[in-house]
């Protein structure tokens, strides 16, 4: 059961075209986005910024479903790490690489970027935030200083829906609780109990 209350989709009408373009990309709509629709400002906001990320050349996607996976396991957001998770392999990410986050450090399916990504998502999911100069002069080096921006935003952006959902308690939907029910739990993934 949510903490907030997502509005049902009939109540927001403005926003039917948003629903329907996620509807057809996923299957289904977000009950995160529901529930921001009890603000209409935070919606439009919230999804201008997920697009300025989601539908950006600066990374591959397979690189910001890393991103966005691993910034909300770390942080033990459930809800937003299934999400990322599911449908990232269609989208060019190995599970292999989903299944050996907690190992990133040494396991063998990551290069070195991926590897100093993985490593600011880590600290970057504490808070405080542990990232030291370190962190972002390694990923720096890698890929530049506007991927490495880009990747900070797209971090702080994944920390926003990640408190955002699980401060709500947003309920998790079939398709990405189905995935990671199957997909996840040998990595320790599991629904709290509401």
């Amino acid at each position: 059961m949510p903490y907030i209350d997502p509005l049902p989709r009939a109540a927001s009408p403005e926003f039917e075209d948003v629903f329907q373009a996620m509807e057809n990309a996923l299957g289904y709509v977000p009950n995160s986005f529901f529930t921001m629709a009890r603000h209409p400002a935070i919606l439009k906001s919230a999804g201008a910024l997920m697009d300025a990320f989601w539908y950006s050349d600066v990374v591959d996607e397979p690189t910001r479903r890393l991103v966005t996976f691993a910034c909300s396991f770390f942080a033990g957001s459930h809800y937003s790490s299934a999400h990322c998770a599911c449908g990232a392999e269609e989208l060019g990410l190995p599970n292999e690489k989903i299944l050996a986050i907690e190992t990133f450090e040494t396991a063998p399916v990551y290069d070195e970027r991926e590897k100093a990504i993985l490593r600011l998502c880590y600290n970057a999911s504490n808070c405080p935030s542990e990232v030291e100069a370190q962190n972002m002069e390694g990923l720096k080096s890698r890929v530049g200083v506007d991927v490495t921006t880009f990747i900070v935003g797209l971090i702080s952006c994944m920390a926003f829906l990640n408190r955002w959902n699980e401060m709500c308690g947003t309920t998790l939907e079939p398709v990405p609780r189905d995935y990671a029910e199957t997909h996840l739990k040998q990595i320790g993934w599991e629904l709290p109990e509401k």
